[in-house]
């Protein structure tokens, strides 16, 4: 028993680094209310990185979360044929 615990943790792991930490790990800030990508308008005076939700309004806040950056590219390519893909946030 013990050693099929082994074996399937140690192959999901293995699949997570080479398919995600290794390739292509990405991070993108998501709305907390709508949850799409928040759209990156300019840098404050603090000179920090200003996220804001177009769909929402100005004021919503946005979580940063990692992503694989080819699931990036397919959540644009789907909000460019109007499919709204939603990522909800605990």
């Amino acid at each position: 028993m013990e050693r099929d615990c082994l074996i399937s943790h140690g192959g999901a792991n293995f699949l997570r680094e080479k398919l995600f930490i290794g390739s292509d790990k990405f991070k993108v800030h998501v709305c907390d209310q709508c949850g799409l990508i928040a759209s990156n308008i300019d840098k404050n005076i603090t000179n920090k990185q200003v996220y804001n939700c177009k769909f929402c309004n100005k004021n919503s806040t946005v979580s940063p979360i990692l992503i694989p950056y080819a699931t990036k590219l397919l959540f644009q390519e789907l909000m460019a044929l109007q499919i709204a893909p939603r990522l909800k946030l605990n």
